[in-house]
């Protein structure tokens, strides 16, 4: 069974995780977090449970991570890893898991599509010529031929265990990518994916393309605490007010860099230097003019980390954390922001959901990541923040969203 619990950031999911795991301590867990830190959260507070985070620093293993992840896995133990060590899982694996009865935890969104970055067309054909891989219907799989070398020894094994696809991003630049297995979803006896605005994520159009039914759960507080129940469930109290919490910077001065619809793309950072210079120029003034006497721990300004270079400056540097970061408590102090992003789904992967019959919503998909980054700040205890969001189109998203509470919705529209 699968059941995702699609509520608002800070309402409880993780505690409810925890709630669940102590309640059902006979049972086997894998706990899959973007971040080891939220690992160590789980471990603290499933004593019993004796979760383990699989190391690369086990001699006993050779150092691999993948080993000792395998080994704990025979052995029943339960498990905190993060995203990146659980899309590497390999068939053996998931064997296991599915004879060992495992239950899985998947905190936010996990990535479908893993571009690799260490092959071109020409290692691809010359691995097809040899007979060790094929191309069928656009994608590549693993031949049952010995490979008997060492160059593309571990390139081969990782395909052996997930599809790999040619994509073309927007620029029509030829990329190989990874695409995540749905074995990693149904060998697992119950998945719970704890997110928010689901339908604007990877994972769910994973599910589409693949046809794994879920089914959708909410958050619910008593005086014992969080657990999961039926949707839509507990909202936290400040939501009702959130236009009185969240203040969006409204100067036109600062505003008009971003009134083109693609303006502060990731392809606008590289091909607008005279719109950067202006960018950078208003952070500056937004962080020692306008909110001069903000703490710099308080502040807090994200963008694509090729952008950081161009924007950064006296004052806000070290205030950096990435547009899209998620599931960390971190920079819960900080209250004054700027978020500097024009969302949209990488060409080739859109173009790789379109395949399948599946268009994306790219506001709803630039939403999902936009408020996960806004959540990391002080709204996420109620408090009030400043935000500068620049573009035009990212400002309006936020603010139809905040308006979707006070309209009788609730928010995932």
């Amino acid at each position: 069974m699968v059941r995702v619990a699609d509520c608002l950031m800070g309402a409880g999911k993780t505690s409810s995780a925890i709630t669940y795991m102590n309640k059902h301590a006979d049972e086997k867990f894998i706990y899959v977090t973007p971040y080891l830190d939220e690992a160590a959260r789980i471990k603290a507070g499933c004593p019993k449970l004796k979760f383990v985070e699989p190391s690369n620093k086990n001699e006993k293993y050779k150092f691999k991570k993948s080993l000792h992840t395998a080994a704990l896995i025979k052995a029943g133990k339960n498990i905190a890893t993060t995203h990146q060590a659980f899309r590497g899982y390999t068939k053996d694996m998931l064997e296991d898991i599915r004879a060992g009865g495992y239950t899985l935890f998947i905190d936010e969104n996990c990535e479908v599509l893993e571009k690799y970055e260490f092959v071109t067309s020409d290692d691809i054909q010359a691995v097809v010529a040899a007979g060790y891989m094929t191309l069928d219907n656009g994608v590549y799989k693993v031949t049952d031929k010995e490979y008997n070398g060492i160059f593309f020894r571990e390139f081969l094994q990782k395909t052996r265990d997930r599809e790999m696809v040619c994509l073309c991003d927007s620029k029509q630049s030829v990329a190989y990518y990874w695409v995540l297995p749905p074995e990693l979803i149904t060998a697992f006896r119950n998945v719970i994916v704890m997110t928010y605005l689901f339908e604007g994520q990877s994972l769910y159009n994973m599910f589409k393309i693949y046809d794994i039914p879920f089914e959708y759960i909410g958050i619910h507080k008593d005086e014992a605490g969080f657990r999961f129940g039926e949707a839509p469930g507990y909202v936290p109290e400040y939501v009702k007010d959130l236009d009185k919490k969240i203040h969006i910077i409204s100067s036109p001065k600062l505003n008009g860099v971003g009134d083109d619809y693609y303006a502060l793309s990731k392809n606008w950072f590289e091909t607008n230097a005279e719109g950067v210079s202006t960018l950078k120029k208003n952070v500056a003034n937004y962080y020692t003019n306008i909110y001069r006497d903000i703490p710099a721990d308080k502040r807090l300004w994200g963008s694509y980390k090729g952008a950081f270079n161009k924007i950064k400056g006296k004052g806000y540097t070290k205030s950096f954390l990435t547009f899209n970061a998620k599931a960390t408590n971190a920079y819960k102090g900080c209250n004054t922001l700027v978020y500097i992003a024009n969302i949209f789904m990488n060409g080739a992967e859109a173009s790789f959901y379109r395949s399948h019959g599946i268009e994306v919503d790219q506001d709803r998909y630039a939403l999902s990541i936009m408020v996960q980054w806004i959540w990391r700040s002080a709204i996420r205890d109620g408090e009030e923040i400043q935000i500068y969001i620049p573009s035009r189109r990212m400002r309006t998203i936020l603010q139809d969203w905040i308006n979707s509470f006070h309209n009788g919705g609730d928010a995932n529209v």
